[in-house]
């Protein structure tokens, strides 16, 4: 097997191709010079200094060096993406940030996928910043709200807890700091109050040794700057069975712990090709799965059938249905991840289809979910053209059978 490259390689470069999944996947109001793929290689996040008694900071075990550098003794930093300070000026909560601020040393960053995912330069330990962003990327603006933020700590804190029920497979990427504006009495009901969090870097559970990471787009996805460089997945491959190799060391076990994190937490996991890492060891082989973005669907329904409490969960993307399930594991699993991994190796590979990859998985998602009829909805479910007030799709029933599970 050749060298894996580095993961801030390959989320900005090893991507070309990926944003095929619908008409709106390749917008972006972002300026070019923040855009991953076509921006600078690194830039500097503004940083303020605000007095602790006037921020919201939320906590999930987040390691010492980093809670003392970003909540430092009676104080908090405050990050804002340099975009939102050159197109947002008048937003009033960038106002308050300036009125009760001092201006700090910024934070060198480079960004992630996703755009508003900056990974800070050289940084011990190694941690991201998930930064408000209410600009359009694909379908809604990406702003980083009180609710949303207070609940992605909540459900990282529990994950943690859960620790995969015991698969030594899973793992996932900890969100260990939220530092927000309070609510005024103003804000409408659902409150635009935002900050930022802190990612840790490291795989929970920890292991050993440092191994590389490897995004799920990546596998399949071109190179940016050498378009001639083979998918990735072939050299993770190599000499092995390839469709043994996917459904071994990425489908069947991203299915288990879907299915696993959802019957167990109500917790609706998005392992897309984005949202999913591969740690890599040597030879190739897969050790882990790592999660990341745990701004989850909660299914109510599940938790309360599993006797769990409402503990510091809020009232963010709570369902009584099973229709965001279908998104998350229908679209984003298997159309959005699955599909684009199995046609890769089907072009190398002809003799393969695609029910070798489908069947599998479903029925390991029917074996390890036997009721999941009582949850999930018969057809497949997806984002609607319609929008809220606040620009957010609503949902739609597709009318299709799910082809993924049974």
């Amino acid at each position: 097997m050749t060298g894996v490259p580095s993961l801030t390689y390959l989320e900005r470069y090893r991507n070309e191709g990926t944003r095929t999944y619908s008409d709106l996947a390749s917008f972006t109001e972002c300026r070019p010079e923040y855009q991953p793929t076509i921006g600078e290689a690194e830039f500097d996040v503004p940083v303020w200094v605000l007095p602790r008694e006037e921020l919201c900071v939320y906590r999930a075990d987040p390691p010492s060096a980093l809670e003392s550098h970003y909540v430092p003794d009676d104080g908090a930093l405050f990050a804002v993406h340099p975009q939102v300070v050159h197109d947002a000026a008048n937003d009033r909560w960038l106002e308050r940030t300036r009125a009760l601020g001092r201006p700090a040393e910024p934070v060198r960053v480079s960004p992630g996928a996703s755009t508003r995912t900056l990974y800070v330069i050289d940084a011990t330990p190694a941690h991201a910043l998930k930064v408000h962003f209410p600009f359009r990327i694909s379908r809604y603006g990406r702003r980083m709200r009180d609710e949303v933020i207070a609940q992605a700590i909540a459900v990282s804190a529990e994950v943690q807890r859960w620790g995969g029920g015991g698969d030594p497979r899973f793992a996932f990427l900890r969100e260990v700091l939220g530092v927000t504006h309070p609510r005024e009495p103003s804000d409408d009901t659902r409150g635009e109050n935002w900050g930022y969090l802190v990612r840790d870097l490291r795989p929970y559970p920890p292991v050993g040794a440092d191994r590389p990471l490897v995004p799920g787009f990546a596998l399949y996805c071109r190179d940016r700057f050498d378009p001639g460089v083979e998918p990735l997945v072939f050299d993770l491959v190599e000499t092995a069975d390839p469709l043994a190799w996917a459904l071994e060391h990425v489908m069947l076990p991203i299915v288990r712990q879907w299915v696993s994190c959802y019957r167990a937490l109500g917790f609706i996991l998005e392992p897309h090709g984005q949202n999913v890492l591969l740690e890599v060891g040597e030879g190739g082989d897969v050790t882990r799965i790592v999660h990341r973005d745990l701004s989850v669907g909660i299914d109510m329904r599940r938790r309360r059938d599993e006797g769990l409490s409402d503990g510091v969960l809020n009232a963010y993307n709570r369902f009584e249905d099973g229709v965001f399930a279908s998104i998350a594991y229908d679209r984003f699993v298997g159309g959005h991840f699955f599909t684009y991994l199995a046609k890769t190796l089907i072009e190398r590979y002809p003799t393969l289809r695609i029910e070798d990859f489908v069947a599998p998985c479903r029925d390991a998602f029917g074996a390890s979910f036997p009721d999941h009829e009582r949850y999930l909805p018969r057809s497949v479910h997806y984002f609607a053209q319609e929008r809220d007030r606040h620009g957010k799709p609503g949902y739609e029933d597709t009318g299709e059978r799910p082809v993924w599970r049974p």
